[in-house]
């Protein structure tokens, strides 16, 4: 992960390098002083955090251009939601501005012996690393009523039809979605290994923990138990042996 510095001070900018090189994680530091040479930076490399200093110019009655600096990058899509930590020795109702600009944290000067400076970066570069995890698993977005949803499939058991509303059983809940059927959602499922053992039910392969074909029926981790239907049966057995093998 890149992290850029903004800070006018010197030897405050190489405190924050050396603490930021020590987290895990770290790819590339990349310090400045003014904000024109941040901004060019930020332009022309993908930042995955910002530390900036909110008075870059100290000699200016009432300077705040490190927060010019934060609402300009917050023009541009790729950066309106990258976390941004403030150096600050600002108090009270001053903070009420940072949070319209979505600031994540601050970091108090003088930053002392970097430990806790050190455990509020690591903090959030472990939260944009479970992220990016996230959005590397395959997932469906749905909308409904003016609600939006990400359903990550892998934390899906298994889905079904009831009455025109389909029932997305997940590992820690289940969402209900009018007027989508099974087979439509299954439509939009590209990776994920999901087989239908009766007509309107689709069932994560991953889940299953026994299929019981006397009986048919499938037995999954939730405790759930999904019949086979006769039409489904034979394709079924195919493709749940194929997929085991």
């Amino acid at each position: 992960m890149n992290v850029l510095i903004l800070e006018d001070k010197e030897s405050t900018r190489e405190a924050l390098r050396e603490i930021v090189l020590s987290c895990h994680g770290v790819d590339k530091v990349l310090c400045f002083g003014r904000r024109k040479d941040a901004y060019l930076a930020a332009m022309d490399n993908k930042i995955d955090l910002f530390l900036v200093d909110i008075i870059l110019e100290p000699k200016k009655i009432n300077d705040n251009s490190g927060i010019a600096f934060a609402e300009s990058i917050r023009k541009y899509r790729g950066y309106r939601m990258t976390p941004i930590i403030f150096i600050t020795v600002l108090m009270g109702l001053e903070r009420e501005l940072l949070n319209k600009i979505h600031c994540y944290n601050y970091i108090e000067k003088p930053i002392g012996d970097g430990r806790i400076v050190r455990e509020q970066i690591e903090e959030v570069l472990d939260g944009i690393a479970s992220v990016e995890h996230s959005e590397e698993k395959e997932h469906v977005p749905l909308h409904y009523d003016g609600i939006g949803y990400v359903i990550y499939l892998d934390d899906v058991i298994f889905f079904e039809n009831k009455r025109g509303t389909l029932y997305i059983h997940q590992v820690d809940d289940e969402i209900v979605i009018p007027h989508l059927s099974a087979k439509n959602f299954s439509r939009m499922i590209k990776k994920t290994k999901f087989l239908e053992p009766i007509y309107g039910t689709y069932v994560n392969a991953k889940h299953i923990i026994n299929v019981d074909f006397r009986n048919r029926e499938v037995y999954m981790k939730d405790n759930s138990v999904v019949p086979i239907g006769g039409r489904k049966y034979k394709q079924f057995k195919e493709e749940y042996l194929d997929w085991k093998e």
